[in-house]
């Protein structure tokens, strides 16, 4: 590694080598497959999501006014797709461990010695005892569902419409408060209750129960962005959707919950119909 923590393919083929005891030349060879099939699934308009590391997404941006950065004169920035990363919190908190003992402190004006302010600690006090009043007075885990509102009987799939520029404005996350439930969440953040697995699926790997039926409050959840709309959805959000419905008729089977077989029928029905899309 050179001394600004750059590292070359090269040098990191090596490692690979090293830790897989394969030879480097096998080495280079894998690293620039991987490389290759990501770049041709996120052209493609796929999502990545690697387990414990995190995911690989691309969002379309329309065409905007802008300014050349040289002479200041206006010019138009043509549409395009942008690719985005976002760590799961795996890898954020073995990247920033080295840092989780540290504190932050207030210097003086002189920098030479340390204080603190009083008000500051007591509002903390109160918040904490706010908190614990909060935690006594409500239970930490939600249900996501009921099954007076979404009986596995009425789930079905959102119509199909040709693909479109249009696109729903994601949030960057939304904190589960006692009562809230992943079928009221999609609602309201992107119109319609039956797109609720494709936000359990983008959370999954960072949620301490692999259950559909079980959520914590006091969470954030990540609303992933659609390249549509849940009313006019392109193949990538159909594929969300497919995705987001296996993944919960697996995780019903796994527990034994009987609303497997109704999200894997689901399922199943979203598969064939992205298979004409396509």
């Amino acid at each position: 590694m050179s001394d600004d923590n750059k590292i070359t393919l090269h040098d990191f083929a090596e490692l690979v080598a090293a830790r897989a005891k394969v030879s480097s030349a096998e080495a280079d060879t894998y690293i620039h497959q991987f490389a290759k099939t990501m770049s041709e699934e996120l052209e493609a308009g796929g999502d990545i999501h690697l387990y414990h590391f995190g995911r690989f997404h691309t969002t379309h941006v329309e065409e905007q006014a802008g300014h050349d950065p040289n002479s200041g004169a206006p010019l138009t920035i043509p549409a395009h797709s942008r690719v985005h990363f976002r760590a799961y919190n795996a890898l954020r908190l073995a990247v920033n461990a080295p840092f989780n003992q540290l504190r932050i402190r207030e210097l003086t004006p002189d920098k030479t010695a340390w204080r603190t302010r009083t008000g500051v600690w007591i509002l903390l006090v109160l918040l904490a005892l706010l908190l614990i009043a909060l935690g006594i007075s409500s239970k930490s885990g939600v249900p996501t569902q009921d099954a007076s509102l979404v009986p596995p009987a009425t789930v079905s799939a959102a119509p199909v419409e040709p693909e479109s520029n249009l696109s729903v404005a994601a949030t960057t996350g939304v904190v589960v408060s006692p009562g809230d439930t992943l079928w009221g969440i999609a609602e309201t953040r992107l119109g319609d209750s039956a797109w609720w697995p494709i936000i359990y699926a983008e959370n999954r790997p960072e949620l301490p129960h692999h259950d559909p039926e079980l959520i914590d409050s006091g969470i954030t959840l990540r609303i992933p962005a659609l390249a549509g709309s849940v009313n006019n959805p392109s193949v990538a959000d159909f594929r969300l959707k497919t995705n987001g419905y296996q993944i919960a008729a697996d995780d019903y089977r796994k527990l034994g919950n009987p609303r497997a077989a109704a999200y894997g029928r689901v399922a199943g029905r979203l598969s064939l119909e992205l298979s004409g899309m396509q």
